[in-house]
Order: C-alpha cells, then structure tokens, then sequence
C-alpha cells in the first residue's frame, strides 16, 4: 500500500452528534428506568450475547475476548453460517450449526429474530450485534456488565461509532491486543445506532439497522462501536472474501449491502476514506474520547 496516495480525511475536533440537543431527555429518559430496578450485580446468569458468522477467523476472537468479559460461556452464542475455515470450533461459547445455500439478509432476519426470542425465554436480557460490532458504555455507567445489571427496558438504541484505520498515522491492526490502543479515530455513523439490547422479542429490517416498527429509544451514552474500517488491508480482504460469496437474488436487487462487494483498489480507496454520507449529515472523523483506558476494548 502507498500510504502518501491515500485520500487521507480531515480530522475534526469535537463534532457535535446530529442528536446532540436531546442528549438530556433521552439521559433523563433512560435514568428514570435505571432508578426503578433494584441491581443484582455480576449476576450473570440473566443475561446472553449473540451473533452469526461465516468464515470470520479475525473478527471473532475479538469479539469473544471483549464479550467474554461480561458473559459466562455458557450464554455466548455463534450462530454459524456454513464456516469451513475452522474459526467456530473451539471453547469458550456454544456454537449453533445454520445453513443456507446462499447469502439472504431477509432469511439471516428471521433467523437471529426466532435465536433472540428463544433466548428470551432463557433468559433476561438479550444482546444480538454482528461479529464487528463492540457495544460499550461510557464509563460513568460503568462497564457493559454493570449496564446490564440495571436494564429493564423492552429494547433501548446505541449510538453508532465507525472506528477507522488511517494507515498515514497507525500501524497494521494486531488482533490479539486491544483495539483502543491502537486505533485513535472515529466518526458518528447513525447506521449502526442499532436495537441491540432488548428484553422483549424485536423484529428489525433486513441488516437489523431499524426496528420494523420504527420505534428509536437511544441512549447517548451506549455506543455500538462498528469495526469494518478498523484496519484497511483487513478491510479489502473482507470485502474480496464476501463478494465470492453467493448472494441472494433478493439482496442484489435491493442493493443490501452492496458495498462489501466493492473490491477495485481504486474504488475500494474512494469508498473507504469517503466514509458514509447519509441523509443531510456527512460524517466527520474525529479522535476516540480518552474517557475509556486503553484495555478496555
């Protein structure tokens, strides 16, 4: 890779959040039912994680190593998607063989939708994110753990962060060490302020970015962390993999999520430090707040 050819994006300082104005009634919102539970600490047991993979001998590890922390192995579940690499055999989380001849963001829908109300019915809260996916609470609530200890509500929103790797400035991710200290920039992706916490039975769109509903209860304060950027190189790498996969006739006809598909150098470079632009609101990259130690995630 020549670094001094990439179109490295302007970091910006302290941009305000697009929903920035109703940080405090959604603070508020959120507190009031935190006030109203009465905290079993550590307890585990009422409490699961799950995603579903294919073939992600990466980005699982990190995953494992960061919700191994606030989850017993027991109630971590791989939902595993015809992975041949042997990245899902192993301790640690219990793995759920599924199949499908072909990739189908509506089947991969229903899918994790009938995983998350089983476990409902094990347990109390349920946390469903995609295998690049981190969900970590700002510190002043305490770790993920402690988050959940006092959660009561049917499904509350993360904020969306999008970590990037800007190879004029870090080195290539090492993946068995903590992301945090290594990669020091981020921007506000709205895409990914999911439902990803729940203790009811949700029904999203296909990608699981909306609530069919349409219902939207964030808390500024429990940020989904989103790392497909978090190194270039891997970056392509995913993308070339996944575009041998084959996709759904549904899923190319409705462009979900066409840009995994992206592989040129060329567009691939565009595409990476253009970021994303959605609605009115282009994203800005900025440096990760040093509210969180570096071995935190």
């Amino acid at each position: 890779m020549d670094v001094a050819s990439l179109p490295i994006p302007e970091i910006h300082v302290d941009p305000p959040h697009p929903l920035k104005d109703w940080f405090d009634h959604f603070r508020e919102e959120r507190q009031r039912h935190r006030d109203g539970v009465d905290p079993d600490p550590g307890d585990r047991s009422r409490r699961a994680v799950f995603t579903m993979v294919h073939n992600e001998s990466t980005m699982l590890p990190i995953w494992l190593a960061y919700y191994s922390r606030f989850f017993r192995p027991e109630d971590i579940y791989v939902l595993d998607h015809d992975s041949d690499d042997g990245s899902t055999v192993g301790q640690g989380f219990k793995c759920i063989p599924v199949s499908n001849p072909e990739f189908d963001n509506v089947w991969q829908t229903e899918v994790v939708q009938e995983q998350q109300e089983t476990l409902l019915g094990q347990y109390d809260v349920v946390l469903f994110t995609d295998v690049d996916e981190i969900v970590i609470p700002h510190p002043d609530l305490g770790d993920l753990g402690t988050y959940m200890d006092t959660f009561n509500e049917d499904f509350v929103n993360c904020l969306g962060y999008e970590v990037i790797h800007l190879p004029d400035r870090e080195p290539a991710l090492q993946p068995d060490r903590r992301i945090l200290g290594q990669r020091r920039y981020w921007f506000e992706n709205s895409t990914y302020s999911k439902a990803a916490l729940a203790t009811e039975p949700s029904a999203w769109e296909p990608g699981f970015h909306r609530r069919t509903d349409g219902h939207f209860k964030p808390d500024p304060d429990l940020f989904m962390v989103h790392l497909h950027r978090v190194d270039y190189d891997l970056c392509l790498e995913r993308h070339r993999k996944w575009s041998q996969r084959p996709w759904s006739r549904r899923r190319i006809e409705n462009g979900w999520g066409s840009h995994n598909a992206i592989t040129g150098e060329d567009e691939f470079r565009e595409w990476y430090f253009a970021c994303e632009s959605y609605g009115d609101v282009t994203p800005k990259v900025q440096e990760i707040p040093a509210i969180w130690p570096e071995d935190t995630w």
